[in-house]
């Protein structure tokens, strides 16, 4: 019965290892996305300055704009959903975090 609780719990700690992991790779794209925005926001910024004739750059630059205010608002709601999901995995885990396996599995026996 011992083995068989222990393969429970090591699976589930794995998936809850793997939740997290996930989040942190979404944010790591959601912020990868932004430095892209900055870098074509200049490079359009740019060609506002040298032609400003041109009234498609400015519009161009003003979509972009609100293109990427409405991707922050979804990361910042995004980001609301990950913090309250990290904090109660954290939550419903502390005692597995408090005491690892390796101090756990000898008061087993």
């Amino acid at each position: 019965k011992n083995v068989q609780a222990q393969a429970v719990v090591s699976t589930q700690s794995t998936g809850t290892i793997s939740e997290v992991g996930g989040y942190f790779e979404y944010l790591r794209n959601a912020f990868d996305e932004c430095a892209r925005y900055h870098g074509n926001r200049g490079k359009v910024a740019t060609k506002v300055m040298k032609y400003p004739e041109v009234e498609d750059y400015a519009q161009y630059m003003c979509e972009i704009d609100c293109k990427q205010f409405q991707l922050a608002r979804i990361l910042t709601n995004e980001l609301k959903m990950i913090y309250s999901c990290v904090y109660d995995i954290l939550n419903k885990n502390s005692e597995k975090i408090k005491q690892p396996r390796s101090q756990t599995s000898i008061n087993l026996y």
